[in-house]
């Protein structure tokens, strides 16, 4: 199962870490405006992966959320 998390911020950043721990999906892609956030966190997140269940987390597009089993917006307002 892939889920697509739009926004980068503390939201989105929390919420794909909570489904690291919890080990949903086997691929969680970041998507945000601001790419090099979503490579900062990319970064932190899959230092959370040996200590949950394997998966792949990786920084992508609108396009890359295709597919997506599940979308969660964490984007504000902006």
């Amino acid at each position: 199962m892939r889920v697509g998390i739009v926004g980068a911020g503390v939201v989105g950043s929390t919420a794909a870490y909570a489904l690291i721990m919890r080990g949903v999906g086997r691929e969680i892609v970041l998507v945000d405006s601001n790419q090099a956030r979503v490579d900062a966190e990319v970064d932190d997140l899959f230092h959370a992966v040996p200590f949950a269940n394997p998966l792949t987390v990786r920084g992508g597009t609108f396009e890359d959320l295709a597919g997506s089993n599940v979308v969660v917006i964490a984007a504000g307002v902006n």
